[in-house]
């Protein structure tokens, strides 16, 4: 195996005319591109964390990188996680977000993702790589190649960002609900969508986009529709959210998967734990999530014809029922209440991020 890594890495360089660089660099790691045919195309070095620009003509080969230092090879979708490099940065959105015919001369380049907040909910960045983004507004603007982008303001890691996409990349999944949003463009997303993205390795644009759910029209218990025991036709693919991690079902303990999702209505928030129900008259069906004293907690109200949003912490979640209702044997779900709804992402069967869709039914 030693002989096959070092015959890999004397081709790499030989291509690059590096192999003296190599020696002089710690945290090292090669960027290497295959073609269709397992063929090396081309390969760069980079150090942890670092960015690379990789020229356009290899951006859709397949990928890997060797880490010198640990003897070995990983994912791109690794490197993503380790490195915090999976969604840049964009710029923080204006307080009054520009009308949709409004077309800036330029969006400002992308960065890497920044260091984590000190109250952040997450251990490591990794967590939060792959958080969810609440859509608050969609406007048309122009690049500063002169290009039509999608840019979406969203509710990201704590903070309201302007992230643009490009209109080459196209939803890669949706959830059962929405399943024909596959394969559109961003324009096809709307406010109140939730999604997660992912970038290139120099950290300069989106490369993959999913969406995770989409609110419903009418209120999603009293309603004619049925989304399933879990809500899963709501925020997963039928199997998985996104493609990627497991949900949460409902009559089950919470499972402590590294991520995963949880969808229903909000009964309680106590000591701690927020307490989500889903159709089911048993109060023992419902899942006791633990929240992060630093969760991110973004609202959506769709009392009007217009959703209004607002991002704060645990104590702005807000519940649907009263807390006695969970000690009787039986609940009954009616009109007569106005229901709160909650998407949860989970770390470690933690909550981290949640998205509440307030006030239906008023």
């Amino acid at each position: 195996m030693k002989k096959k890594i070092v015959s890999f890495l004397v081709a790499a360089f030989t291509l690059l005319g590096c192999v003296s660089a190599l020696a002089a660099q710690t945290n090292r790691l090669i960027v290497v591109c295959y073609d269709d045919a397992g063929k090396l195309v081309y390969s760069t070095l980079m150090s942890e964390g670092e960015h690379k620009e990789i020229p356009e003509e290899f951006e859709n080969t397949a990928k890997k990188i060797f880490v010198v230092d640990a003897d070995k090879f990983i994912t791109m979708e690794e490197y993503d996680a380790v490195s915090s490099a999976t969604v840049p940065a964009a710029t923080a959105a204006p307080t009054e977000a520009p009308k949709e015919t409004a077309k800036p001369a330029s969006t400002p380049k992308a960065t890497a993702a920044p260091a984590l907040d000190a109250d952040s909910p997450y251990e490591k960045a990794a967590d939060g790589v792959y958080a969810p983004a609440l859509i608050t507004d969609i406007v048309r603007s122009t690049n500063s190649d002169n290009t039509e982008i999608t840019s979406l303001t969203v509710y990201y890691q704590g903070k309201e960002v302007s992230i643009p996409i490009e209109d080459e990349v196209t939803i890669s999944s949706a959830p059962v609900e929405y399943a024909d949003l596959k394969g559109q463009t961003a324009m096809s997303l709307k406010k109140g969508d939730v999604i997660c993205m992912s970038a290139n390795v120099a950290g300069t644009r989106i490369k993959t986009l999913d969406l995770i759910l989409r609110p419903a029209k009418e209120d999603i218990v009293t309603g004619t529709e049925s989304y399933g025991t879990n809500f899963e036709d709501l925020f997963t693919t039928g199997s998985s959210v996104a493609g990627k991690w497991p949900y949460q079902k409902y009559g089950r303990n919470v499972t402590n998967d590294k991520y995963s999702y949880a969808f229903g209505i909000v009964a309680d928030v106590n000591n701690g734990t927020v307490t989500l129900l889903n159709k089911s008259s048993n109060p023992d069906d419902a899942l006791d999530i633990d929240l992060s004293p630093n969760a991110y907690v973004y609202t959506c109200d769709v009392r009007g014809k217009e959703y209004d949003f607002a991002a704060g912490g645990i104590y702005d979640i807000e519940t649907s029922l009263p807390s006695s209702i969970l000690r009787e044997d039986s609940i009954t779900l009616d009109d007569g209440y106005s229901y709160n709804y909650a998407l949860v992402r989970m770390v470690n069967g933690t909550a981290t991020d949640i998205i509440e869709y307030t006030n239906y039914n008023d």
